[in-house]
């Protein structure tokens, strides 16, 4: 697992994960959400170590490698590993925004993805209600189209301020809720990560400027009760901004 100390890799594991423990855990950074794994190196080229990982009942073993630009950073384990070969003799395993293994795909396929979030991009903007505001910073979505595989999404991004949101990753998971609350409990949700494909890593949002994201994530038609969380990270700040996009939206969505 390549890990740089200016971006965050993440990994997704098909469980909870409840356990990691990192050979040299003083030369890394290690947060865990839900099924989740996020690692960044604290310093620049830092050793190799192992890393095991506990997610439900099952363990997982690996190697963390500093990279000062990682070719993977999202790594996606809830179906085995899947790899890449690039035609340089190397091997990649995992999935990352701007390739194929995002989903699983050819590259044919992606081919297709891209052509459609070009479209997307020249798109004028449909949506003005599905926004939030948070410290200064506006996200929202634009446009949002589906076909027979993908859904594809816009997000308009305004900067209010004057320092530059440097986006580190996006994170996509559909969240589904239980009609009835459980003992006057709040609603029970089971979360699905989506890998997505499109976009580009480290992209920036200038102060006092306004920017466009685009991504394409895994066709789903969610409940009523569902919607698909959108999760925007800056690279070198603590301003998160999560988007809940409700299932209506989605489902309803023109094709494009």
């Amino acid at each position: 697992i390549a890990v740089s100390d200016s971006s965050t890799t993440y990994m997704v594991f098909n469980g909870p994960v409840s356990l990691v423990d990192v050979g040299m855990a003083g030369n890394y950074l290690v947060k865990i959400e839900a099924n989740a794994v996020f690692v960044r190196a604290r310093k620049k080229d830092t050793l190799p170590t192992p890393i095991l990982i506990r997610y439900g009942s099952e363990y997982w073993m690996g190697r963390l490698v500093y990279a000062p630009s990682p070719v993977m950073q999202l790594y996606d384990f809830k179906d085995g590993t899947p790899s890449l070969n690039n035609g340089t003799g190397f091997t990649y395993s995992g999935s990352t925004p701007d390739n194929e293994l995002a989903m699983d795909k050819s590259a044919e396929k992606k081919e297709v993805i891209e052509s459609n979030l070009l479209k997307l991009r020249k798109a004028k903007e449909e949506n003005q209600s599905v926004a939030v505001v948070e410290n200064d910073m506006v996200l929202s979505l634009a446009n949002i189209r589906n076909d027979k595989d993908f859904t594809y999404l816009r997000f308009k991004v305004i900067n209010k301020t004057n320092i530059d949101y440097n986006v580190d990753f996006i994170d996509f998971q559909l969240v589904e809720n239980s009609e009835k609350k459980f003992l006057g409990r709040k609603k029970n949700e089971a979360r699905r990560p989506l890998a997505p494909s499109g976009g580009k890593p480290n992209q920036n949002i200038s102060g006092r400027s306004t920017g466009y994201l685009t991504y394409a994530v895994p066709l789903y038609a969610a409940t009523e009760n569902g919607y698909l969380e959108v999760t925007l990270r800056e690279l070198n700040g603590a301003r998160v901004l999560v988007l809940p996009i409700p299932s209506k939206v989605i489902n309803r969505a023109p094709a494009i």
